[in-house]
């Protein structure tokens, strides 16, 4: 099939809500939060360890900014708590970053920012959700370009769970089922169908969080939930990914790349849709910046514009949107592909920064809110998902939502 290269800047802010770092800005790029240097880990510190957060960010240019992070403490659902700074803050807000360093021999000129959580200006006290938001000072405005979501956690409970792709609703047919006890024999908890806030995260999304949730059984030592029908997920499948560290060569599902001056495109190969499971391992929506040049530096990894398309008929009433935390994983104009009629498929383009990355299509139909990945994807009960489960607690009189337990369990069937 001939294809055609859009090249199509991006002029729209990316506004959501669905990953660990979002950018409010499109001169602001690249924007992650890693735990201990393991990209890999979720964003969770324990409370009172030697546990570090780094938060990086690419601003496109060669001239400094002074930028001013803020702190605040978060209930469950990631509204403003009750508490004040002096609560859950031991010393000083809206610092400025004063780490960065201007690329080196990059095409798209950018200064990558760094700082880190705890550091010599402030470290946390309590346990919870936090927020950070980067503000620009030369804007003068109270409204942020950048934003990092991430969780403290002082284990109090202990939390056991399984997957079954056989659930309530199916026998093996595209969906998981969660079930998770969670004990509280060596904590106190006086009303634990009240007191205990459960949230549910698959692959680390958003928009199908399971929050609400009231437990099935109760004992005096722990609370179970299972045979819940909010706890029963699309399974989806594994994610597609390519591969990109070196400008003058292909990589994984890269079909070519081109130096159109002043910059580098990538072609990646036509998506088709999925009518079957796929095999290959993915990283459920991640992705690691990384070059062979400059051993991996992070200012040395060049900007590309990547070119995806999905060889799908034409469908009305609604749009596909790339989807994976290379977008923000929000569905809004940024990342909806348009739709190619003389050729016959949808595209998009991204600028991108070296490494490797995952990606779906998903499926959002007109006035909804949660998109679906039947249509691009499908969904095959024995797709390797990832669950994240927080337990929170907020006893009766207190004003912010402790998160006392997370865990990580992960559905996997033996591959061929």
């Amino acid at each position: 099939m001939f294809r055609v290269i859009y090249i199509l800047l991006s002029l729209f802010p990316v506004i959501a809500s669905a990953q660990s770092a979002i950018s409010f800005s499109s001169s602001i790029r690249s924007p992650q939060v890693v735990l201990n240097e393991v990209w890999s880990d979720p964003p969770v510190m324990q409370l009172g360890s030697d546990d570090i957060l780094t938060f990086s960010f690419d601003e496109m240019s060669h001239t400094y900014k002074r930028y001013t992070y803020r702190i605040t403490h978060r209930n469950s659902d990631w509204t403003l708590s009750d508490l004040v700074e002096i609560d859950y803050l031991d010393g000083f807000n809206g610092m400025p970053i004063e780490d960065w360093e201007n690329s080196v021999n990059t095409t798209q000129l950018y200064t990558h920012y760094t700082f880190t959580v705890p550091n010599e200006n402030v470290a946390l006290k309590l346990s919870g959700n936090y927020r950070i938001e980067v503000f620009d000072d030369e804007l003068q405005e109270d409204i942020p370009v950048l934003r990092y979501d991430f969780s403290v956690v002082e284990t109090k409970v202990g939390i056991g769970a399984r997957i079954s792709g056989d659930t309530d609703r199916s026998l093996n047919d595209g969906e998981q089922q969660l079930s998770f006890i969670v004990d509280y024999s060596r904590y106190s908890v006086a009303s634990p169908a009240s007191d205990i806030k459960p949230v549910v995260y698959q692959n680390r999304r958003r928009y199908n969080a399971v929050s609400g949730i009231k437990p099935t059984y109760i004992t005096a030592n722990r609370a179970e939930y299972s045979f819940n029908s909010k706890l029963i997920f699309d399974a989806g499948n594994e994610y597609r990914r390519f591969e990109l560290t070196d400008p003058n060569s292909t990589g994984l599902n890269v079909e070519d790349v081109l130096y159109d001056e002043p910059d580098y495109h990538a072609l990646l190969y036509m998506d088709k849709v999925r009518h079957t499971h796929s095999n290959y391992r993915d990283e459920n929506g991640m992705f690691y910046v990384n070059t062979l040049e400059g051993y991996g530096s992070p200012i040395e990894a060049d900007y590309v514009y990547v070119h995806f398309a999905l060889d799908a008929p034409y469908r009305k009433g609604g749009s596909y949107y790339l989807m994976g935390d290379l977008c923000n994983g929000d569905f809004n104009r940024a990342n909806m592909l348009e739709y190619d009629k003389e050729n016959g498929y949808y595209h998009i383009s991204k600028l991108l920064k070296l490494g490797v990355y995952n990606y779906m299509y998903a499926w959002l139909p007109d006035g909804a809110s949660r998109p679906m990945l039947a249509f691009s994807e499908g969904n095959f009960y024995n797709t390797e998902n990832e669950y994240m489960i927080y337990i929170y607690h907020r006893a009766f009189g207190e004003r912010y939502d402790r998160l006392v337990g997370v865990h990580v369990v992960r559905y996997s069937l033996e591959r061929n």
